[in-house]
């Protein structure tokens, strides 16, 4: 054997070990050996296969960045879809429970507006001042005062002229509630 077949004999050798390495930087400089004694046995043949070694190294590093990517959009997809879930669950309990208190008041309004048409103005006072914020329940007060004071109930109205602290023309029926408890023996 000459030299120069010596050292291409040596040579392949080298790219033969590195090929077996099965590394991207291995296989990279298996093919370079390889390509460097071409024609030589069958450097040819080991170049290509290190080359569609190369690739398939090359597409699993591609494949496995892909998957992770995928992997880490999901993620986000599930969080944001959870996150849609509990937002969505939090709105319609708001709105169950909103949808609720109204009911309640509205029903609690009209039990006490049937009070004050039934002519028990006292009681009907008192359920407008309970519910005060709500809808007219200040004026109903006002008025269920007034329907005591009409019906002589003058000692039975004054907490409801003073509750009202100065609205409407409390005053005037405060003063005539007293003039009248006065008048009484």
């Amino acid at each position: 054997m000459t030299d120069m077949d010596e050292n291409r004999n040596s040579i392949y050798i080298q790219a033969a070990a590195l090929m077996q390495k099965d590394t991207e930087e291995s296989l990279e400089q298996a093919m370079a050996l390889f390509a460097a004694i071409r024609g030589w046995k069958d450097a040819d043949r080991q170049a290509a296969l290190c080359r569609t070694r190369l690739s398939r190294i090359l597409w699993q590093k591609e494949y496995a960045r892909l998957k992770a990517e995928e992997d880490r959009f999901e993620a986000r997809v599930a969080r944001w879809k959870k996150a849609g879930f509990i937002a969505l669950a939090v709105l319609l309990l708001t709105v169950a429970v909103a949808t609720t208190v109204t009911m309640l008041q509205f029903e609690r309004y009209s039990r006490a507006a049937e009070f004050f048409t039934a002519g028990q103005y006292e009681r009907a006072a008192e359920a407008f001042q309970a519910m005060e914020g709500y809808k007219d329940s200040r004026v109903r007060v006002y008025l269920s005062a007034v329907g005591m004071y009409h019906d002589g109930q003058y000692e039975k109205a004054i907490p409801y002229f003073q509750w009202l602290d100065g609205d409407y023309d409390n005053g005037y029926y405060l003063r005539k509630c007293y003039e009248h408890l006065e008048a009484q023996p």
